[in-house]
């Protein structure tokens, strides 16, 4: 095939062109700049031979390897007009392209010099196996393969700057046997090889221009729900809810020649196990090694209690679609427990005389009802709790902290996956734990005794266990120990008139404090006349 710089090649339409203009470009010394877009990592790029050799017929048992200087195809004179018969071989790595789809590959050369310029022959490139040192013209590298011929018009100049060959097929054969490395050879047809007038040198730098693209990889770390795995084997995940993001890590090796990737597109597929031609698709958008997500939130009716779906995902960009990732199941769980809760306490019974407002024990218990396996409570407007049952249908026991005054709890059973029973409300009072305060002189909202006057307080428990009280008259503050019968007095002598608050707080021996009580009063300017 003749493929005449800037011309496109017959069998590949397009990007053929340019991969052709780039190895025009880069033989003749241009620089070659990446053709790569935002939304596609792939190019032309630009392979140099890593190593070059020729063989003499003149020399039948050498190969020159690697030596400076143009390499000879067919027949050459020597200075004494010796006719010398040579053919050209080039190595190239091609590791950087396995696991690639090969749209184009051009190979391109230099020539250097001409028999005569008058004539154009056709040149062949043949792929053929590796040369090695014990390579010649005598046993050279095995013929593999043909894979393209051209012949270049007067136009071109001579030597000709750029001469291009079609290597697609010769990159293709070398990739899917697995090579790391391809050698392609140029010679003269063998019935016009031996004709000094068609001789050709060509530079030993000659290129590939590799036009490529690598499919995305198959997805990873896919998710049903955010943070946990899917399933791709019984007993399956279970959710309870009918709004799913589900979501995988894309992977593409395509990169720009600065670090740039392919943009992708991610396909999701659901369906219901038992009717898979309910299928339902989602796209997103996503780059390599970065997290895709599949929402499926415009269709709760799509799920239904207590049915098992499977889902998959691939990836696509511009060229090429990957490989669907393996099957993730989960079952949907949207009914809880039927049956709500029971509460009780033994240190705070809904009747009876109501206990003081210190931390007491309350119960929870499914009573059977066998997918329980948890409670979730609330006391008053405080901070909802979680507690897991002893056993599925069990109880669980937890410790809480009343007000004083009326309380309610409410109480939820829990399935495993978090769907909720009824709800129990456990209503109860709890008494006052401040101690009592009393005064000799100084009495409660009331100006009495004056500066330098003493005055006795006296603190009395309510709830027993009491051990010692913290105190403080403003901001002079003190400890005192209880009596045996938990009460406990101090004097206190005031240095100036005002109003003042005395704040008292009973301690037990665990050092739990009771709630505080208040006292307010006033010292008067004089003492009273006695």
């Amino acid at each position: 095939m003749t493929l005449i710089p800037g011309t496109t090649s017959p069998r590949s339409p397009g990007r053929p062109l340019l991969a052709a203009t780039l190895s025009m470009l880069v033989a003749v010394g241009m620089v070659v700049v990446s053709t790569a877009t935002p939304a596609a990592a792939y190019d032309v790029r630009f392979e140099n031979n890593t190593s070059w050799a020729w063989t003499d017929s003149e020399r039948p048992k050498k190969i020159n390897i690697d030596e400076a200087g143009d390499v000879s195809v067919g027949t050459w004179l020597d200075s004494k007009r010796r006719p010398h018969t040579s053919r050209a071989y080039f190595t190239f790595d091609i590791t950087a392209y396995r696991g690639a789809v090969i749209e184009l590959a051009k190979f391109n050369a230099k020539e250097t010099g001409a028999g005569d310029c008058a004539k154009r022959p056709e040149v062949e490139l043949w792929r053929t196996e590796p040369y090695i040192s014990r390579s010649s013209w005598a046993k050279p590298p095995v013929d593999l393969a043909r894979i393209d011929a051209t012949a270049m018009p007067a136009q071109s100049g001579c030597p000709a700057p750029y001469v291009g060959f079609d290597a697609t097929e010769g990159l293709r054969q070398a990739l899917a046997e697995g090579k790391s490395t391809l050698t392609l050879s140029l010679r003269l047809p063998v019935e016009v090889e031996k004709d000094p007038t068609l001789a050709r040198k060509y530079a030993s730098q000659v290129g590939l221009s590799i036009d490529h693209n690598y499919p995305p990889g198959v997805p990873t770390d896919l998710q049903t729900a955010k943070g946990t795995n899917c399933t791709v084997a019984e007993p399956y995940q279970v959710l309870p809810f009918r709004q799913l993001d589900l979501s995988a890590v894309l992977h593409d090796k395509d990169l720009t020649d600065t670090g740039g990737t392919d943009e992708l597109t991610a396909t999701f597929a659901l369906w219901p196990v038992d009717e898979p031609d309910a299928r339902v698709e989602r796209i997103d958008f996503s780059r390599d090694g970065q997290r895709a997500v599949g929402r499926y939130r415009d269709i709760p009716s799509l799920f239904e209690h207590d049915r098992v779906y499977a889902w998959q995902v691939r990836a696509a960009d511009s060229r090429a679609t990957g490989e669907w990732s393996p099957v993730c199941y989960f079952r949907t769980d949207y009914e809880g427990p039927a049956t709500a809760p029971t509460v009780s306490s033994t240190d705070f019974p809904v009747d009876g005389t109501p206990a003081p407002a210190l931390s007491g024990t309350f119960t929870f218990d499914a009573e059977g009802t066998s997918d329980v396996a948890g409670f979730a409570y609330q006391l008053n407007a405080g901070a909802p709790g979680k507690v897991t049952a002893d056993r599925p249908g069990g109880s669980a026991t937890v410790t809480l902290n009343p007000r004083s005054g009326p309380n309610t709890i409410q109480v939820w059973s829990l399935d495993a996956v978090g769907n909720q029973s009824p709800v129990t409300n456990y209503q109860f009072s709890a008494a006052y734990t401040a101690p009592t305060i009393s005064a000799t002189v100084y009495q409660e909202f009331t100006e009495g005794g004056g500066p330098g006057v003493p005055g006795v307080f006296t603190f009395t428990p309510v709830v027993p266990g009491t051990v010692s009280y913290r105190y403080s008259f403003n901001d002079q503050a003190g400890t005192v120990p209880a009596n045996a019968d938990g009460s406990a007095s101090v004097t206190w002598m005031p240095t100036e008139a005002g109003w003042f608050l005395l704040e008292v707080v009973g301690v037990n021996q665990d050092g739990i404090e009771t709630a505080a009580a208040l006292w307010i009063f006033g010292v008067a300017e004089q003492p009273a006349a006695s």
